[in-house]
């Protein structure tokens, strides 16, 4: 049981301000507003993700994911492409123009948030580390919940993630695959 108040508190006021200034900072880069930074995101992560399984991951409607993906396709971000498994599914893929954009939104949430990070002292950091694992790896039921906690990261960077519990993320879009 928690005993502090205030603690529950702070880690609202910190959630909330973490992601303000994670979507201030990639907002400018890509000002098409919603949840287009994370299908950017995500979509390089899981190539080969359907519609559906976006909508899930994104918590959109499916008709709200096939006009955030038509906006995508035709910014040139984006290509669809009949599923090899079902060919009235649709499958996704960052175009060149896409992974460039990616790389960009994720430098620039990097650098806000190492910007919040640099008053911590290393020792603190540590711990935070430890703390922020335990907490996320706590936050999904499933793999496409672990996709939607995830929506931001750059799995590049975190090579024991507390994700993979639920099986590679990467083959939630594999037909192949089990997860």
């Amino acid at each position: 049981m928690i005993n502090s108040e205030r603690l529950i508190n702070l880690l609202g006021a910190l959630a909330v301000g973490v992601t303000d200034q994670m979507r201030a900072a990639v907002n400018d880069a890509m000002p098409l507003g919603g949840e287009t930074v994370a299908a950017v995101i995500v979509i390089g992560h899981v190539p080969s993700l359907s519609i559906d399984q976006l909508s899930r991951i994104l918590r959109l409607s499916h008709a709200g994911a096939v006009r955030l993906v038509d906006r995508l396709v035709e910014r040139g971000f984006v290509e669809k492409k009949p599923s090899a498994l079902d060919r009235r599914t649709m499958s996704l893929a960052l175009t060149l123009s896409g992974r460039k954009q990616r790389e960009e939104l994720l430098e620039l949430r990097r650098a806000a948030l190492s910007t919040l990070l640099a008053p911590v002292s290393s020792e603190d950091l540590s711990a935070l580390e430890r703390i922020a694992e335990t907490i996320v790896a706590a936050l999904p039921d499933d793999a496409l919940t672990s996709l939607t906690t995830c929506r931001y990261c750059d799995e590049r960077c975190c090579t024991d993630c507390p994700m993979e519990v639920f099986g590679p993320l990467q083959s939630l879009g594999n037909p192949n695959a089990t997860a």
